[in-house]
């Protein structure tokens, strides 16, 4: 019988003990605690002014590699969402706006500076400190940020930890693995592993809906 003991956990990772799980069971999870976790990042930015010296397209790509705390539980995916806005909605979107300016004296803007539009929102950047631009005296930047779920699998940025499965040195069973996944700070580690264990059961199941009704139009075919 599969079995699952938390060996150790902190704010940022958390380590697994896996008994009697078939290695590829095992590595489907760490590959879905990667790549099939729903996390939110920026997906639309809307730049109103860009007067430094980096240029729109490589701002909006730092921007877009900032990973932001997720609530998941309030927010669904842009194609769950009906609303058929490219830029969403209270469902399934975030509205950001940032704006900076120097004067006199250089200004290093921070993630801290993006401002959400709905003041309740538990969605933020992991970090108010983390590096955007440096403008030079008289520079400006003022963009609006659309933050939206999305998967590792279509892009990077949305990429939820970094996961790795190994044997421990010492073993009781002959069939136990180690699985480790440490946060990038989107979601807590421990409720990764839930959304992946959710995510692959969730695959299993659409799997086994169209093999069993690709065999029944099969079977359908030949008796015509």
């Amino acid at each position: 019988m599969v079995s699952i003991r938390l060996l150790e956990e902190d704010e940022k990772s958390v380590r697994v003990m896996l008994s009697d799980t078939p290695l590829a069971v095992a590595n489907a999870l760490r590959r879905f605690a990667i790549n099939e976790v729903p996390t939110m990042a920026v997906e639309e930015i809307l730049i109103i002014e860009n007067s430094s010296s980096m240029p729109n397209d490589v701002l909006a790509h730092r921007i877009s590699l900032i990973p932001f705390i997720s609530d998941i539980d309030r927010y669904v995916a842009p194609e769950e969402c009906g609303c058929g806005n490219r830029l969403g909605c209270e469902r399934c979107a975030v509205r950001f706006v940032l704006r900076a300016e120097a004067k006199d004296e250089p200004v290093t803007v921070y993630s801290g500076d993006m401002i959400p539009e709905d003041e309740s929102t538990k969605v933020k950047p992991v970090s108010p400190k983390i590096p955007i631009v440096k403008l030079a005296p008289g520079q400006k930047i003022e963009m609006e940020l659309y933050v939206r779920v999305g998967k590792g699998r279509k892009h990077a940025k949305w990429q939820a930890a970094i996961a790795s499965l190994y044997e421990p040195k010492e073993k009781t069973k002959g069939d136990e693995r180690v699985l480790y996944v440490e946060s990038i700070g989107f979601l807590p580690p421990k409720r990764i592993l839930v959304e992946a264990a959710k995510a692959l059961e969730k695959k299993v199941s659409e799997f086994e809906k169209l093999f069993v009704e690709g065999l029944e139009s099969s079977e359908a075919e030949k008796n015509l």
